[in-house]
């Protein structure tokens, strides 16, 4: 006996027709006394079977979505909870959901006006399960419509799953693709910034033996010095990236009271602006606190003061704080060169820098983006080129 359950809906049809033939054939063949009951009996036996070997519920209904005809098979017996003993009307749209009527109304249109049969699905919520169902309609002739309805719900989810499997193979090739990119701005960016210094504190340790007076020693071992600190901030930097990213970084958060932060920085960066550059704290509330990592609230001010002293010949350099909300605002605004509208939208990215010609890893503001989200705070900034900066950044505000 052949095996119906693998063949497919054009196959099955095809062999309901040559089945009608061969009945027919039969029929002819016979006397008029049995045609009739074996053509019957033939046609049973095989249509039953096709028919309980279909996936599909098939219903024949008119133009006006009447029903004329429903037959499904066992497994197919409750698709859109539909079953022939189960029908109390004769038309679908007292049958469906008034959603799923209209899908199928505009397949029925679309087949009615162009005479070729239409593919469309719809959902349906039965028991509380959300089920998916395609519909092909076939224009039967000029009056009637034959629907084959398939519950697609496992289809549907396969397909959900490969389109999301597929999203994430492209965001994981976009995200290597990234960092092989950023990999290599990386390297290319590092082997200048740590060759920088290393050849300064290469070359003046060397001449430190030859220096004749204590005044060239001195010299040289500010140099040496201001080296040094600079290739120890570039490690350290490069370190606490690594960390963030890898979501290891240790944070201890705990109440601190802002003036003292903004004391020691003072007087941190007092000496360090150029050409007579005033730095200065603002008035400010004394007893004013937040909630954070004293040393990451530091390294982010700190970021923020050099990036300012770098880029301030001349004026001033304010730097502060003020409650916003339930929020700290913090700031640091200067006179300098400011940043171009091009470069503002990257400041914040890896190796984002105001001018490509300054020494500077690019890695500081991204670093302080990236600590501020940490501690859930927010960091930005206002400027116009030509006119100075202003760098914003919150903390959660605590109340005493």
């Amino acid at each position: 006996m052949r095996n119906y359950e693998n063949k497919t809906k054009e196959d099955l049809l095809e062999i309901i027709e040559q089945l009608e033939k061969k009945i027919d054939f039969l029929s002819s063949h016979s006397s008029s006394d049995s045609s009739s009951p074996s053509k019957e009996r033939f046609r049973d036996k095989y249509s039953t079977r096709i028919l309980d070997a279909l996936p599909d519920m098939l219903t024949v209904f008119d133009h006006d979505a009447n029903i004329i005809e429903l037959a499904s098979s066992p497994a197919t017996n409750h698709v859109e909870g539909i079953s022939p003993n189960n029908i109390t009307t004769t038309n679908v749209k007292d049958i469906l959901p008034k959603e799923a009527y209209e899908s199928v109304r505009k397949n029925m249109d679309k087949v009615i006006l162009t005479g070729e049969s239409s593919t469309a699905r719809h959902d349906l919520m039965l028991d509380g399960v959300l089920h998916h169902y395609e519909n092909r309609i076939f224009p039967l002739d000029k009056e009637y419509l034959l629907c084959m309805c398939r519950d697609i719900s496992q289809q549907w989810e396969a397909e959900q799953t490969n389109a999301q499997q597929q999203k994430e193979l492209k965001a994981a090739r976009i995200k290597a693709e990234e960092s092989d990119r950023l990999k290599s701005a990386f390297l290319a960016n590092m082997s200048h910034e740590i060759r920088t210094p290393l050849n300064a504190i290469v070359g003046f340790s060397k001449l430190i033996t030859y220096a004749t007076s204590a005044e060239e020693k001195n010299q040289y071992s500010e140099i040496i010095e201001r080296n040094s600190e600079m290739l120890l901030n570039l490690f350290n930097d490069i370190l606490d990236l690594a960390s963030l990213e890898a979501d290891s970084l240790k944070f201890n958060i705990r109440p601190i009271k802002l003036i003292d932060i903004c004391l020691q920085l003072e007087q941190q960066f007092c000496h360090k602006t150029q050409n007579g550059v005033k730095l200065i704290l603002d008035d400010v509330n004394t007893d004013m606190y937040t909630s954070g990592d004293w040393n990451r609230i530091i390294q982010i001010i700190s970021n923020l003061l050099s990036n300012a002293t770098k880029f301030t010949p001349k004026g001033e350099i304010h730097f502060g704080y003020r409650e916003k909300e339930d929020f700290v605002e913090f700031y640091v605004k200067d006179s300098g060169i400011g940043i171009p509208a091009a470069r503002i939208a990257t400041i914040f990215r890896r190796f984002g820098k105001v001018d490509d010609f300054v020494q500077g890893t690019g890695l500081g503001l991204t670093l302080c983006r990236m600590l501020v989200e940490k501690m859930g705070g927010r960091i930005w900034l206002r400027s116009q080129e030509g006119q100075g900066s202003r760098f914003y950044f919150t903390l959660p505000l605590v109340r005493q």
